[in-house]
Parts: C-alpha cells; sequence; structure tokens
C-alpha cells in the first residue's frame, strides 16, 4: 500500500500538471486565440468586436484583450466572454479554448453560430457559466462536455442539437442548477443518472424528440423550482415520485403520450402555482387532493380522457386564475364550490359529458372574463346571477339542453364581445339589451325556440363580426330590424318568420362575406345594388316569396363561390352575366318560374361543383357550352322543365358528374355514346322525355334503376324491365325460317320440361343417401358473384391464365395478399389478388357485394370475387403505370410528374377517399392508403386501390388494428386505440401528400412536426428533382402543403375530413379557404390557420373570432423584430420571457434601433405582446392596434434601451 505521504505527492503533481496550461496562457495568447476566432466570421466585422483590435499605440494595454468589448478579467486573464446578439456569424471550431482555460461565464446567445459544439470546449475546465442558446448549432452533444464538472448553469436552447443525453454527464454536474436544452433535436430517454443533479433548480428539456418514460429519479431532485418536458414522445405514466419535489412551482408535460392517472399524490406540492397537462394522454379521475394545491393559479388538463366528476375540492383554489378542464370525458354536475374562486378569470369546462344545471354559486366570480360550458347535457335555465358577471367578454353555452327564457339579468354584461347560445332549447325573445355595452362582435343563437322581433340593441350593435340567428321562429320586418352593420362579416338568419322586402342596408357592410336569409317569408324583389357587395362569398335567399328578375348586377360578385335562389317567384330569364361568376361553386336557381333559354354563358363558371335549374319554365335547347363545366361533380338538375332538342354530346365530358337529372322535358333523339365515359356516375334519370335508341353500355347503365328511363319514345337495352333492342334481320325467307325453328326447338323444349323434374327426384334420392359426397361437390365448385366480367370470369380461367398463379404474373405483394397479372382469353388483361386468408367467408362475400357499388373514376375499378375451396381472390382492372411508390423512387419516371401532375394526382386521390367517406351508404374506410396502393394510369391520373379490403377480411372491429395500414402511413392513435375510423385514412393522406411533394416518404419532417418543423423552408421540403414550382404553381403547392400538415395532425379530431380537402383543392384557393368551404363557424377549428400562427384557445373552442386573428397579428409582428418565427419566445411568455432584454430580441443581422427609432421598437413590441395574451379579452383590437401606430408614442422612459425588459415594456402607456 503506498504510503500517505506518496499519495500526497501525487495530488500535488496532478496538481501543477493541471495548473500548468493556465500558468502558460497569457493576455497575448488569450488576445491572439480571440481575433483568431474573429477572423473567421463571416461578412464584415460585428458593431459589437468593432474594439477586438491589438492597440499598439498603447504600450501598456497593447497586448492585453481585458479593454474589449464583452471581455470580462481578473488579475490579468480573460474570465468572462459575453457578446449576446451581436451578428456572429461562425462555428466555434477556430476558437482556442486551450489558451482560455481561466474562463468562467462563456455567453454567446442569440447570435448565428452554427456547426457542432467542438469537443475541445471542454478545455474550459473552470466554466461555471455556458450559454450558447438561440444560435443554429447542430450535430450532437459532445460528450466530452461531461469532463466540466464546475457547470452551474448550462443553456443550450434553441440550437438543432440532436443526439442522446449523456449519462456520464449528469452524473458529473453535480453542481448544476439550470439545465436547459429546449428546442432542440435531442433523442433517446432520460437517463436515470439525473438523480446526481441534486442542486438542480431549473430543468427544462422541452421541445425535443425524447422518449421512453419519465424517470422516477426526477424526484429526488428536490430543489427544482420549474420542470418542463412537453412537447416530447414521451410515454408511460406521471411518476408519484414528482410529490417529492416540495419546492417546485411549475410543472408542463403537455403534449406527449403519457397514460395511467394523475397520482394523486400531486396534491402534497403546496407550493406548485402552475400545471399544464394539456394533451398528455392521461386518464381517469382528477385526483380529489388537488384541493391542497392551495397555491395554485393556472390549473390546465384540457384534452384528455379524464373521467369521473369534477371533484368539489377544487373550491379550496382560492388564488386560481385559469382553470381548463374541457375536452375530456367528465361528468356529473358543475359543483357549486367553484364559485368560491373569487380569482378566477378563465373557466373552461366545455366538450365533456356534464350534466344538471349550471349553479348559481358562479355568479360569485366577479374576475370571470371567460365562462365556456359549451357540448354538454346541462339542462335548466341560465342562472340570473350571471348579470353579476360584469367583466364577463366571452360566454360560450352553446350545444347542450339549456331552456326557458334568458334572464334580463344578461344586458349587464357590458364588455360581452362573444355570446354563444346555440343548439339548445331556450324560447322567448332574445335579450333586449344584449348588445348594451356596444361591446358585442359574435353572437350565435341556432337552433332554439327564440321568438318575437329583433330587439333595438342589436339593431344598432354595429361592433357585430358575426350574427347567426337561425332555425329559431323570431320575427320582424328585415328591411327595418336590421341597421347598417359595418364590421359584418357573417349573418344567417335562414328558418325563421321574418318578412318584409331586402334591404340596401346590407350593401354598407363592406367586409360582408355571408348573408343566408333562407327560409323566410321575405317578398319583393333582389336589390340590384347586391351586386356591389363583392367581397360576398356566399349568398343563399332560398324558400322566401321573392319576385321579379334575378338581377344582372349580380354578375359582379366575383368572389361568389355559392349563390342558392330556389324556391322563390322569380321569373324572367337567367342573365348572362351569370357567367361572369368565374368562382362559383354552387348555382341554384330551381323552383322557380324562370323562362326563356339557359343562357349559353353559364358554361364560363368553369369551377361549377352543383348546377341546379329545374322545376321552372326554360325552354330551348341544352347549350353546348354546358359540356365545358368539367368540374361539375355534385349534380346536374335540369328536370321538369320544357326542354327540346338532343342532348349534347359533350355532356358526356362531364366526367367528375355523379348524378345527372334531365327528366321530365321533351328532349328527343338518342343517348350518346359519351356517356359511357362518365364512370363517376351515380343516378342518371332521362325518364319523360321523347328519347329512343338503346342506353349505352357500361357497368352503370346495365345495372340503372329502370325508372331512369322509363315514360320515352323508346330507349331499350341490357336494363331489367327494359325492351331489349331488336337484332338486325334479313327479310327474305323469315316466316319459313320461324317454322323451321319452331320444328326444331318443340320437341327438345316438350322433352325438357319432361326430364327436369325426373332429374331433380333422382338428384333428391341421391343426396339423402350421399350427403357427405354431395358435399364435397358443391365445395369444390367455384362460388363467382357481384359483378359479371362479360360472364367469362371463371375460377379454372384465371388459374389458366396465371398458370396457377406462378410468381411470373405477380406484380406485387401486399399485406392481405399478392396480386398477379392475368390475360383473359378476350384479351381483356384484370389484375388478380390472391388473398391470404379464407376467415368469415359469410362476411367476406357480403362485405365485398357491397364494394361493388362503388364507383369513381379515381379509384381502380372492382370487378368482382371468386370464393374456391382453395383460394379467395379479387379482380380488378389493371392499371398501366404500377404504383405510386414505385413511379417516386424511379429517377427517370419520377421527374415526368411536374407540380402541375402531382397536385392533380393529390387532387385525385383526395376525390376518391372524399367518395368513399361522405358518398357511400354506409361510408368505406379504406385503411391502408399509401404510395403502394395508389396507382397511375398511362396519362398519369390517380387511382386509389386496395379500398375496403381491410374491412372485407377482418371485419370484426376488434380485429381492426391487425388491418390497420401500412407502417410510416398509419395514425398515431393506433398507439391507443382499436377502431379506425376515417380519420386514420385522413393522416394516411397527409402522409402520401407529403411523400409527393419531396419524392420520398416523408418520416423524417414528420417526426419533427410541429415542434421542430416550423422553421422549416417550404422550398427545401419539395423534391430537388424537378425544378421549383412556377409562380403560376406556386399557390397550389402551398395549398396542398398545408392541407398536408392538416391532416398529419396528432389530434384525429383537429384532422380536415375528406370532403373538405377534396372541396379545398378543387377551389383551389389558399385564401379564405376555412371559411369557403366550411362557412358554418362550428367547423372553423379544421381550418383555423397556419401552425405557429394559431391562437390557443382553439384548445379548448372551436369559435374562431377576430382575437384569433390579432393573436397571429402578434406572431407576425415578433417574427418582424426578431427575423424569425418567435416560437421559443412565445412558449416562454409570459412565464419565463419577462426578463428577456428587448434588445436580445431583435434581428441580430441589423444594427441595434437609432435613438430615435428606439421608440417606435418599443411600440410594436409592447403591441405584439399584447395581440399574443394567452386569454382573447386581454388582446387589444385591430382598430386599437391600428390607431395606436398612427400614434406612434410609447411613454417616454429614461431607462436605457438596451437594458428595457419584456415586462417592463407592458408598463409604458
Amino acid at each position: 500500500m503506498e504510503s500517505p505521504s506518496f499519495l500526497a505527492f501525487l495530488h500535488l503533481l496532478l496538481s501543477l500538471l493541471l495548473a500548468l496550461p493556465l500558468a502558460q496562457a497569457s493576455p497575448m495568447s488569450q488576445a491572439h486565440a480571440l481575433l483568431h476566432w474573429k477572423s473567421s466570421l463571416r461578412g464584415p466585422t460585428p458593431r459589437a468586436l468593432q474594439s477586438w483590435n491589438i492597440d499598439t499605440h498603447n504600450t501598456t494595454t497593447a497586448a492585453s484583450p481585458c479593454h474589449w468589448f464583452g471581455i470580462t478579467c481578473t488579475n490579468g486573464l480573460v474570465t468572462n466572454v459575453s457578446v449576446l446578439r451581436a451578428g456572429l456569424a461562425s462555428t466555434l471550431d477556430t476558437l482556442d479554448f486551450t489558451a482560455l482555460r481561466s474562463l468562467t461565464v462563456l455567453r454567446l446567445r442569440r447570435n448565428s453560430l452554427f456547426g457542432a459544439i467542438p469537443a475541445a470546449i471542454a478545455n474550459l475546465s473552470s466554466l461555471v457559466d455556458l450559454d450558447l442558446s438561440h444560435n443554429r448549432f447542430s450535430g450532437e452533444l459532445p460528450a466530452s462536455l461531461a469532463a466540466l464538472s464546475g457547470l452551474v448553469k448550462i443553456d443550450l436552447s434553441a440550437n438543432q442539437v440532436g443526439g442522446k443525453l449523456s449519462s456520464a454527464a449528469l452524473a458529473n454536474w453535480t453542481r448544476l442548477t439550470h439545465l436547459q436544452l429546449q428546442f432542440n433535436r435531442l433523442t433517446g430517454t432520460i437517463p436515470d443518472e439525473i438523480r446526481y443533479l441534486s442542486n438542480l433548480r431549473v430543468l427544462r428539456l422541452y421541445k425535443n424528440r425524447l422518449s421512453g418514460s419519465i424517470p422516477h429519479q426526477v424526484g429526488e431532485l428536490t430543489n427544482l423550482v420549474v420542470l418542463n418536458l412537453n412537447t416530447n414522445n414521451l410515454t408511460g405514466s406521471i411518476p408519484p415520485s414528482i410529490a417529492n419535489l416540495t419546492k417546485i412551482n411549475s410543472i408542463s408535460l403537455y403534449h406527449n403520450t403519457l397514460s395511467g392517472p394523475i397520482p394523486s399524490c400531486l396534491g402534497n406540492l403546496s407550493q406548485l402555482k402552475l400545471l399544464y397537462l394539456v394533451n398528455s394522454g392521461i386518464n381517469g379521475p382528477i385526483p380529489h387532493e388537488f384541493g391542497n394545491l392551495v397555491n395554485m393559479e393556472d390549473l390546465r388538463l384540457s384534452e384528455n380522457l379524464l373521467t369521473g366528476t369534477i371533484p368539489s375540492s377544487l373550491g379550496n383554489l382560492t388564488n386560481l386564475e385559469t382553470l381548463y378542464i374541457s375536452m375530456n370525458e367528465l361528468s356529473g354536475p358543475i359543483p357549486p364550490v367553484l364559485g368560491r374562486l373569487s380569482m378566477l378569470k378563465s373557466l373552461s369546462l366545455g366538450f365533456n359529458q356534464l350534466s344538471g344545471t349550471i349553479p348559481h354559486a358562479l355568479g360569485n366570480l366577479l374576475s370571470l372574463e371567460d365562462l365556456i360550458v359549451s357540448k354538454n347535457q346541462i339542462s335548466g335555465l341560465v342562472p340570473p346571477s350571471f348579470g353579476n358577471l360584469t367583466r364577463l367578454t366571452d360566454l360560450e353555452i352553446f350545444q347542450n339542453q339549456l331552456s326557458g327564457p334568458l334572464p334580463q339579468e344578461l344586458a349587464n354584461l357590458t364588455n360581452i364581445s362573444q355570446l354563444q347560445l346555440s343548439n339548445n332549447d331556450f324560447s322567448g325573445p332574445l335579450t333586449p339589451d344584449v348588445c348594451k355595452g356596444g361591446k358585442l362582435e359574435y353572437f350565435g343563437a341556432i337552433e332554439n325556440r327564440f321568438d318575437g322581433p329583433i330587439s333595438r340593441s342589436l339593431r344598432n350593435c354595429t361592433s357585430l363580426v358575426r350574427l347567426r340567428l337561425s332555425n329559431n321562429h323570431l320575427t320582424g320586418d328585415v328591411s327595418q330590424v336590421f341597421g347598417v352593420f359595418p364590421n359584418l362579416e357573417f349573418v344567417d338568419l335562414s328558418d325563421n318568420r321574418f318578412s318584409g322586402e331586402l334591404s340596401t342596408n346590407w350593401v354598407k357592410s363592406p367586409n360582408l362575406a355571408t348573408l343566408h336569409m333562407s327560409g323566410n317569408m321575405i317578398t319583393g324583389r333582389i336589390p340590384p345594388q347586391f351586386g356591389n357587395m363583392t367581397q360576398l362569398a356566399s349568398l343563399d335567399l332560398s324558400s322566401n316569396q321573392i319576385v321579379r328578375e334575378v338581377p344582372k348586377q349580380l354578375g359582379g360578385l366575383t368572389s361568389l363561390l355559392y349563390l342558392n335562389l330556389s324556391n322563390n317567384l322569380l321569373s324572367g330569364r337567367i342573365p348572362s352575366e351569370i357567367g361572369n361568376l368565374s368562382s362559383l361553386a354552387t348555382l341554384d336557381l330551381s323552383n322557380n318560374h324562370l323562362t326563356e333559354n339557359i343562357p349559353m354563358q353559364i358554361g364560363q363558371c368553369l369551377k361549377l361543383l352543383d348546377l341546379r335549374l329545374s322545376a321552372n319554365e326554360l325552354n330551348g335547347s341544352i347549350p353546348l357550352e354546358i359540356g365545358r363545366l368539367v368540374s361539375i361533380q355534385e349534380m346536374l338538375d335540369l328536370s321538369h322543365n320544357s326542354l327540346t332538342g338532343t342532348i349534347p354530346s359533350d355532356i358526356g365530358r362531364l366526367v367528375k358528374l355523379e348524378n345527372l337529372n334531365l327528366s321530365h322535358n321533351g328532349l328527343s333523339g338518342s343517348l350518346t355514346s359519351s356517356f359511357s365515359d362518365m364512370q363517376s356516375l351515380l343516378t342518371f334519370d332521362v325518364s319523360y322525355n321523347n328519347l329512343e335508341g338503346p342506353i349505352p353500355e357500361n357497368q352503370f347503365f346495365q345495372t340503372a334503376q329502370v325508372e331512369w328511363f322509363e315514360h320515352n319514345k323508346g330507349l331499350c337495352g341490357q336494363v331489367l324491365h327494359l325492351s331489349p333492342c331488336p337484332q338486325p334481320a334479313s327479310r327474305h325467307g323469315s316466316n319459313k325460317r320461324h317454322k323451321i325453328v319452331l320444328a326444331s326447338v318443340l320437341p327438345p323444349v316438350v322433352l325438357l320440361f319432361l326430364v327436369i323434374p325426373l332429374g331433380l327426384i333422382i338428384t333428391l334420392r341421391v343426396r339423402r343417401k350421399n350427403p357427405k359426397e354431395n358435399n364435397t361437390e358443391t365445395s369444390a365448385k367455384d362460388l363467382l358473384s357481384a359483378l359479371d366480367f362479360d360472364g367469362k370470369v371463371l375460377y379454372d380461367e384465371i388459374v389458366e391464365a396465371t398458370e396457377n398463379f406462378d410468381e411470373k404474373y405477380c406484380i406485387g405483394v401486399g399485406g392481405y395478399g399478392s396480386v398477379y397479372k392475368a390475360q383473359l382469353r378476350t384479351g381483356q388483361v384484370v389484375a388478380v389478388k390472391k388473398l391470404h386468408s379464407l376467415d368469415d367467408e359469410r362476411g367476406f362475400r357480403s362485405e365485398i357485394e357491397a364494394l361493388t357499388k362503388i364507383r369513381h373514376r379515381n379509384i381502380v375499378r372492382f370487378y368482382g370475387f371468386c370464393s374456391h375451396a382453395r383460394c379467395m381472390f379479387l379482380i380488378y382492372d389493371y392499371i398501366e403505370k404500377g404504383n405510386l411508390s414505385t413511379i417516386l423512387s424511379s429517377e427517370e419516371v419520377a421527374i415526368e410528374l411536374d407540380w402541375s401532375k402531382r397536385v392533380c394526382l393529390i387532387k385525385d386521390v383526395a376525390n376518391a377517399l372524399s367518395y368513399m367517406h361522405h358518398d357511400c351508404s354506409p361510408p368505406v374506410v379504406h385503411r391502408d392508403i399509401s404510395s403502394k396502393n395508389i396507382l397511375l394510369d398511362s396519362e398519369l391520373k390517380a387511382r386509389v386501390a386496395d379500398f375496403g379490403i381491410a374491412r372485407s377480411v377482418k371485419p370484426d372491429s376488434s380485429n381492426w388494428s391487425e388491418h390497420a395500414g401500412t407502417p410510416g402511413y398509419m395514425a398515431p392513435e393506433l398507439s391507443y386505440t382499436m377502431k379506425i375510423t376515417e380519420k386514420h385514412d385522413v393522416y394516411s393522406f397527409g402522409v402520401v401528400i407529403l411523400e409527393v411533394l419531396q419524392g420520398r416518404h416523408p418520416g423524417e419532417l414528420i417526426s419533427a412536426w410541429p415542434s421542430d418543423g416550423q422553421s422549416i423552408l417550404l422550398m427545401d421540403l419539395l423534391d430537388q428533382r424537378i425544378p421549383l414550382p412556377t409562380p403560376e404553381e406556386s399557390n397550389a403547392v402551398m395549398l396542398v402543403a398545408k392541407l398536408a400538415l392538416q391532416c398529419i395532425s396528432i389530434r384525429p379530431q383537429s384532422r380536415p375530413s375528406m370532403q373538405h380537402v377534396s372541396q379545398a383543392l378543387d377551389a383551389g384557393k389558399n385564401f379564405g379557404i376555412a371559411r369557403s368551404v366550411k362557412p358554418d363557424s362550428s367547423n372553423w377549428s379544421e381550418h383555423a390557420g397556419t401552425p405557429g400562427y394559431m391562437a390557443p384557445e382553439l384548445s379548448y373552442t372551436m369559435k374562431i373570432t377576430e382575437k384569433h386573428d390579432v393573436y397571429s397579428f402578434g406572431v407576425v409582428i415578433l417574427e418582424v423584430l426578431q427575423g424569425r418565427h418567435p416560437g421559443e419566445l412565445i412558449s416562454a411568455w409570459p412565464s419565463d420571457g419577462q426578463s428577456i432584454l428587448l434588445m436580445d430580441l431583435l434581428d441580430q443581422r441589423i444594427p441595434l434601433p437609432t435613438p430615435e427609432e428606439s421608440n417606435a421598437v418599443m411600440l410594436v413590441a409592447k403591441l405584439a405582446l399584447q395581440c399574443i395574451s394567452i386569454r382573447p379579452q386581454s388582446r387589444p383590437s385591430m382598430q386599437h392596434v391600428s390607431q395606436a401606430l398612427d400614434a406612434g408614442k410609447v411613454e417616454a422612459t429614461r431607462q436605457p434601451f438596451h437594458t428595457v425588459q419584456l415586462h417592463q415594456l407592458m408598463r409604458f402607456t
């Protein structure tokens, strides 16, 4: 054993060796190290480093960097380098860390430094504080950081650093108090060695890609004050050991995929002020013990699977300001004790299963500004005590079972800006003074039993933006009861009892986009002045008593998407100016008294999806120009008119059309053969005309309903109960031939009638004697069913064509079977899918027979199936080009797919899925949308294949997850549910869109979205093998990219429907698409904008207000100030962002503002922070913002600009 003196000697020697490099360091060597690094910076020398020079004129400081900007020295050696937001653009590779061993503080945050963090940084053995945050560092965390055992603070947040957290580093950083690695790309698990950080006070790892469970060792960090692990891929339950963190005041675990209940022991965290568990996957009850969290100020548990009742113990949280428990599965009554929460400003209980009545005690919440209890099962009356809530700005109680009249006390809510009462059973008049305060902007009361006239208060409510009163019993003269609303964007008065004539006051609403007044008793004419509402997108005046002509001035409504004037008393001709409505998608003029010809200019409405002119007095022929409406899809209805002439063959060009009705006219001639090309048809009614000749010979017409062809002059063909067409024959010798035929046929027929009964008797006897033998014989027969394929698709022929399914005919292998190419004796080529399983043949047959009714131009035609003792197979049309996956992986073929073709094939797939989800009865869920199941024909048109197979093979819903699709395309909710819905197809479709855009599977992008993907340029996302989109193509590419990101939302309910996607793509506009496609505000959350700019209240409400735009505008302001998306700042504000210097917020690429500019910059920064307030009612109006910017003033301050912190801005006026 070594002697103590020897050990002391070794210790001394080691100390000297470690100190040797430090001793060798000198001011000169440190100056040269810093200057060498400065020389590597890109671009001109930053202004902050202009002092970094060796002063040859001053011999005392010539070689010392101690007087340089950002440099602090101790005993002549550099100990602190702090150069913040100076626009530094370089790597750290050229910085000689060995010359800077004296350094204790290195702060280079908010610059543009890039590259990997060098391993040599470990030479800074004295380092205590390392801050490289808000740069562009990439690569992995260097393992050498573990050597920096003296670190107290480390902040590498807001970079692009990947790799795993080092167990060795965590074990060695025992002095650490702050560990901030958020907004990076860290992967792997949180190591158990985190237990060694016993001094840690702040732990921020949010917005990474961490996985695994939260280690229970976190509970050993007893000094922890802030724990932020949100927006990762963490799983498992919340460890109960967190209850040991007695000093903790902030816990954020939201946006993970946790499971299990909330540990009740969290109720012991008496210092806790903030708990965010939104959308984290937790279930079970809200712990009763939460009533012990008496310091709690902000509790958010929304978007989970919480069950049970709301614990009455929450009434003890008297400091609580925000309580969000919406979008769960909570039941039972609203506890009256919530009325004790006197500090509460925002209460959201919506989208649960709560019942009972609204407690009168909620009227005691005098600080309340938001109250949302929508979409529950609450009944009874609205308590009069609500009149006490004078600070209330947002009251949403829609979709409940509330009844009775509204209390008069609601007139006291003079600050109310949003009042949503829809879908209840309210009766009596609307509150007389509903807009007493003049601030009401969003008022919805649809689907109730309100009656009586509109109050004067509402008539003069100039602040209104959206007014929805449809489906009530309201009365009054519409020309008198509604005034001028300068801010109005949407009004729906449909299905009431309004009378009078249309007022020209609506023209004075310059922002009005939707005007719906159908189902009333409105009389008079349509004012020609309506043609001046050029911003109008939807006009519905149907089912009234409007007279006179359709004003030609309506042709000026160039933004119009929807026009419905049906079921009125309109007369005269259809104005030719209707052709100017180039954006129109729906035109319904049916059930009027319109006369004369259909104007040929209607063929200029090239975006029409639905055209209905039925039940009028139109005459003349069908204009040829209707054949130009190639986008028309839902309906073309010209029935019940007096149209004559032949049916134009150009109607056969309408290949997307699903329903065609030309019945009850005077049309003549024959059905053109071009109708055979209309592969999307579902109904085709030409009854009650003068048509003759054969009907087209294709699959659709052969299975059509005979009623569609009745009462014509002489239609014939292969339709059940329709006369067959006569066969051409020679006149000579016909009588003789008839006699010969009769003579030759009659004896066999008589013999047949004798033989058949005898054969049946013999057969029955044989069956009785040999039942086993008979069953064997029957099972050996093929069971060909479903659609007929020229009568020749037989089991033996398929086997012969594929040489008993030889591999050389195999063209693909999927999850359900192998696909073979088979050429039949007729020369027809089909694709035959031989299935793996024979389970549940009866279910298989019933499902397949239902699938035979699916007919759509973008779905691979399904001919039928064959079930045999040895195998089952499906028969499809053969598509030439093969699947999309193979095409995209081929360099040569992929370049044929330019951007216009790629957008078109995306539309094709969207149309197919929309048809399956929304037009099939029952709806069909594909379950396996992937690029391998999308085929391209010779014209590069897309066809969806393998539709419905999963359901057909395993119809039992409990087994659906066995056939849930292809890995890489499966929706994330399949990790916690076995039920497959149409939202699974929507997710898979989003993946396919991104694959088409990128030219490869987008796995890396999806794993990063949305946490790390928001700063990605769309340009960098696109397939590099083809040129960037042209200006004409760019808008379409942006639209499909936007839709893709909506489709891959991690929350199924946030994904759009395929009907919306299809309509959005057909409309092809990126501006206003959500409102145009879904004007009903209850659906707006599906189309709520661009991720990264969407207001946070969309996590608990589906209503979009102008406050959403205000929030988005605030994000844009910050983006302009910072020069990049401000995601990190917004996520930190206000809890963690108040100490941030305004100077550090600004774009580093340009100089700091001059004294003259500083005032303006402070003003816009202050307005931005007001706009991004988490509480909508606290955001300013855009009118206020505009006026403040015009005034251009903020309170003068003597404080130097470079010392102003963000929270101080909020105090300036």
